[in-house]
């Protein structure tokens, strides 16, 4: 992604617009105050967050959920397209489907989350903190990047609609309805049939990707 992009997301408790770096700190406020106020001795609760570049998710989980369920979580955010398989992995021990985040996180771990072992799209999912609160349901999204201003690579004028997925690597690589018939005349391999969406997934461009089936009102197009 573009250097000068500018990442920012919505708060789920306040609705205000925060940008990615600053985003787990805003959201560790409103969760110290939600464990003074409704502190449980039940099960807590994770603050994670995914990271792929200027794209991220902050994520509320039930301690005693699975990293399986997360994997379906991510699928359909995210990277689903043609039912590849996935894994969670640490370099110092196995990360397994079937564990629960109390068992394996711990404050400030990253663990490597790989979709696709062909065209592997590649996630950093960190743990951030655990609070002694109920999480409202087991997987609970509290922010994602709004859809950033990826704008086409010819004219420049207006947010790009597609990509090429044999150009998708290089930054000439998305453009707007009009401009992506100036494309077809540059790139043998490609034309109206082959062009894909531009959505906000890491998975972008990759295997006939065209966007997630959750949280679809922010998986679109940059608006002006």
């Amino acid at each position: 992604m573009n250097k000068e992009l500018i990442s920012e997301g919505v708060c789920i408790y306040c609705q205000e617009k925060i940008k990615q770096q600053q985003m787990t700190k805003h959201i560790a406020e409103h969760l110290t105050v939600l464990e003074k106020e409704k502190k449980t001795t039940g099960t807590g609760a994770w603050h994670i967050k995914i990271e792929s570049g200027e794209m991220f998710l902050h994520l509320l989980v039930s301690g005693n959920d699975t990293f399986k369920n997360l994997d379906k979580f991510l699928r359909d955010i995210w990277v689903e397209c043609c039912g590849h398989l996935s894994s969670f992995s640490h370099k110092n021990f196995k990360v397994k489907m079937a564990d629960s985040f109390d068992n394996v996180l711990s404050p400030l771990l990253k663990i490597l989350y790989e979709y696709d072992f062909g065209d592997t799209t590649y996630l950093d999912v960190i743990a951030l903190k655990r609070y002694q609160i109920t999480a409202p349901q087991k997987i609970t999204l509290l922010s994602r990047n709004e859809p950033l201003k990826l704008m086409c690579s010819i004219c420049g004028k207006v947010p790009a609609v597609v990509i090429c997925p044999f150009c998708c690597m290089e930054e000439y690589a998305l453009f707007c309805a009009k401009c992506s018939h100036i494309h077809t005349e540059e790139c043998d391999d490609f034309d109206e049939d082959m062009a894909l969406p531009v959505v906000n997934s890491p998975r972008m461009g990759v295997c006939g990707y065209e966007g997630g089936v959750i949280d679809k009102q922010r998986d679109g197009v940059y608006e002006k």
